[in-house]
């Protein structure tokens, strides 16, 4: 069985030949190919040739076109500046408020921002691993997204504070326009990804963290636009084989019955979330990915904390029926040992069904 078709089973809730491993490793691809994150988040051949390089070192089964939040922001007008070994920093949002915000255009991801990028990436890996190997498409959340165009991510948190606690019908109605917006900027992307190869197609949405919002803002102002994203590209991306994934950032525990009804194939769920509770309430309706600790144990723990944290993961997340990928938290630090992450790798290929 090849690595693609081991984690695509493992997506469908089928039983492949062993446990898929498949850690979020963007900007680790760049530090293992020995690449500046400058030069891998703008340069698509960088881009792709880092991951590679990272996968020759590891043999992984998923590889990963991604680095940072700021590619479909850039075709709106945002502005950001690029540190020569670190992802970009917004610096000036789209539009200074929410309602000039509904009137930006949305970009062609095949021409602005650095959207190309990711795509030229995505094709040129999937032409080097064919079907070998799954490859994963990079994708930020509409909620983040959307925080990004209008005003910045503090004035946009504060505005949604603002049309709850003053009932502001109007402020309300254009919070949710610009996610409309944002979500079909989301969605134009993830098709030109799935039509440049990729197999995984990700909402990343970091933003509706609960550390950041609470259930009741998810509930109201991102739970409808991650299903509108995944309705609209599922069919497509079941159309050609591969599978769709969530991912929110932190204890997501409060919010994980609607995270399985967004329509995602897979939730990919950070280190705070009991994986294991997690299977057992939602595991007939999703796959779940995860969740190794990225920071103490693939940083800075060492090979024998991280063979101890993936067999507890395993343990815990009973993988035996199918529905299970091994993988990070959140994405792989930039510096974490080859080593620890061997071990992370070489923990599941001993784990045959």
């Amino acid at each position: 069985m090849t690595s693609r078709e081991r984690f695509l089973r493992a997506a469908r809730r089928e039983k492949p030949d062993q446990i898929p491993v498949a850690p979020y490793m963007g900007n680790y691809g760049a530090t293992l190919a020995g690449v500046p994150i400058g030069k891998y988040c703008t340069d698509g051949e960088t881009m792709a040739a880092a991951q590679i390089k990272a996968w020759e070192m590891l043999g992984q089964d998923v590889v990963v076109a991604q680095s940072d939040n700021y590619y479909i922001a850039e075709g709106f007008g945002c502005q950001t500046t690029q540190p020569a070994d670190s992802t970009p920093n917004l610096i000036i949002p789209a539009a200074e408020t929410i309602t000039d915000a509904l009137s930006l255009k949305l970009p062609n991801p095949l021409t602005d921002g650095r959207m190309p990028v990711f795509i030229k990436a995505a094709r040129l890996l999937k032409t080097h691993f064919g079907d070998e190997l799954a490859i994963r498409s990079p994708g930020t959340g509409p909620f983040s997204l959307a925080s990004y165009l209008g005003g910045g991510t503090v004035n946009f948190l504060m505005e949604i504070a603002t049309a709850e606690a003053e009932e502001d019908e109007i402020l309300t109605r254009n919070i949710l326009d610009l996610m409309e917006i944002s979500s079909d900027a989301l969605i134009a992307f993830l098709k030109a990804m799935v039509e440049a190869g990729a197999d995984l197609v990700t909402v990343g949405d970091s933003l509706a963290s609960l550390s950041m919002i609470s259930p009741a803002t998810y509930e109201k102002y991102v739970f409808p636009f991650e299903c509108k994203v995944f309705s609209a590209i599922n069919p497509i991306i079941h159309a050609r084989g591969g599978v769709s994934l969530l991912h929110i950032c932190g204890q997501t525990k409060a919010i994980l019955k609607l995270m399985s009804e967004t329509g995602a194939d897979i939730l990919e769920v950070d280190s705070p979330v009991d994986i294991g509770a997690a299977r057992k309430l939602y595991g007939n309706k999703v796959a779940f990915m995860g969740n190794i600790e990225p920071s103490a144990i693939l940083l800075q723990g060492s090979p024998e904390d991280v063979t101890a944290a993936c067999e507890a993961c395993l343990r815990a997340a009973d993988p035996l029926n199918g529905g299970f990928i091994l993988g990070s938290g959140c994405e792989v630090p930039p510096r974490a040992p080859l080593e620890n992450m061997r071990a992370m790798v070489a923990s599941v290929r001993q784990c045959t069904y």
